[in-house]
């Protein structure tokens, strides 16, 4: 894949391209924002957790993630409930199950997450090797 970095990247990285890569966006045009993204802070954890839903909007729109309003609007609530998620799990926590290379237990810990399902899933352990 264009642009993909190496299995040992930030697991935060892949996470949100793959939320990001779903409803007929590929994960080759996620990727082509994830200097934007990073910059404006989205694979951050604990920044999606304090952002509302129309900050999250503005750093995607900002970061070159624009999908037409209702579909922005959307994604940033995903982003969102990632990171309200994460916050009341804990960010370490949270980071040493994804990182970890246990398929189940990555997907028992996400799947309660709005807006996680099989395809962001399939996308993250794509990305990730597992």
């Amino acid at each position: 894949m264009v642009g993909r970095p190496g299995k040992n990247d930030d697991p935060w990285l892949d996470l949100v391209v793959s939320i990001l890569a779903v409803n007929t966006y590929s994960l080759e045009q996620a990727y082509r924002c994830v200097d934007g993204l990073r910059q404006r802070g989205l694979f951050d954890p604990s920044k999606l957790g304090a952002w509302d839903q129309p900050e999250i909007v503005r750093q995607l729109k900002l970061a070159g993630y624009e999908r037409g309003e209702y579909m922005t609007n959307l994604f940033a609530l995903r982003l969102m409930a990632l990171g309200v998620y994460v916050s009341q799990n804990g960010i370490e926590i949270s980071a040493a199950v994804i990182s970890g290379g246990d398929r189940a237990a990555v997907q028992r810990f996400l799947t309660p997450v709005n807006g996680i399902g099989p395809k962001v899933l399939e996308n993250f352990f794509l990305l990730r090797g597992i």
